[in-house]
């Protein structure tokens, strides 16, 4: 026990220096446990057929799927057409949307995905940033009620109950109870909760490009995001996001398209197109 514990200290200290990367962390625990010979190498190895392990990365690849194909994105957009001004009306579809793509991609990603929409929307019509940001957290949090594949938990409850001989959950079994949760927490932060979050109401940006800038600034983006040129004889030039390929071909993520007439399209499609002299923010 001492041994597990002291292994578990060296794992937790290196997780929190983020000077090793993750995975190789985790297999250096299990090489050290077997080593110590807490754990025999079939044991160590078995958790790489666990069909849990599997399945988690096969959602991680549905998760990176409805983001590189558009999908989780063409929700933020709508989300930002439909909600208009309202604060009310975008509190809810905020909340619907994040419970939605929650159910079957990673929270965290979900609220990646829309925080860039809803600061935008929020710089547009003045409403405090804490007003929609929380309620954003919330139901992304909830998110992991509503199906068995919303949340990892859920999983490796599902599979403990199969081990031991009891029925294991479905699909939907969380359902109910997690709709019950969102429904609930919507209507306390439409009704209550929102007037209890902190915040000023802010001036409406210049322009849209301008308001990209700003929240590169402010939060300290520059020196970590990268910023690519489409120069006139590129091959990318007339194609799009799609048949370029990048994020395939280089793994970068475009997040944002500076046009050379001083547009700057957040969040772009697979069908955005690519003209020279464009700048690809990374």
């Amino acid at each position: 026990m001492g041994t597990v514990f002291l292994i578990l200290l060296g794992a937790g200290v290196l997780f929190a220096s983020n000077k090793v990367r993750p995975d190789i962390v985790a297999v250096l625990t299990v090489v050290a446990l077997m080593l110590t010979e807490v754990l025999t190498p079939k044991e160590a190895l078995a958790g790489f057929g666990d069909p849990v392990v599997i399945l988690v990365a096969c959602l991680l690849v549905v998760g990176e799927s409805l983001t590189r194909t558009g999908v989780a994105q063409g929700i933020a957009k709508w989300l930002t057409r439909t909600a208009g001004d309202s604060e009310t009306r975008l509190l809810v579809l905020l909340m619907i949307a994040a419970g939605v793509l929650g159910a079957v991609m990673s929270s965290t990603a979900v609220v990646a995905i829309l925080i860039p929409a809803v600061l935008g929307i929020g710089r547009k019509t003045g409403i405090p940033a804490p007003r929609l940001l929380i309620p954003l957290s919330y139901a992304a949090l909830i998110s992991g009620m509503l199906t068995l594949i919303a949340t990892t938990p859920n999983l490796v409850v599902s599979a403990e109950l199969d081990r031991a001989g009891y029925d294991s959950f479905n699909f939907f079994s969380f359902t109910p109870i997690g709709l019950a949760v969102l429904v609930i927490a919507i209507a306390y932060m439409w009704g209550i909760g929102r007037h209890l979050l902190p915040g000023e109401a802010t001036s409406a940006p210049k322009s849209d490009a301008q308001t990209i800038e700003d929240l590169w600034r402010s939060y300290g983006l520059e020196s970590k995001g990268h910023r690519m040129g489409v120069a006139a004889d590129s091959p990318l030039v007339g194609k799009t996001l799609a048949e370029a390929r990048i994020g395939t071909r280089f793994h970068a993520r475009i997040i944002g398209i500076e046009h050379r007439d001083g547009r700057f399209a957040t969040a772009p499609g697979p069908d955005a197109e690519l003209h020279a002299g464009d700048v690809l923010v990374d």
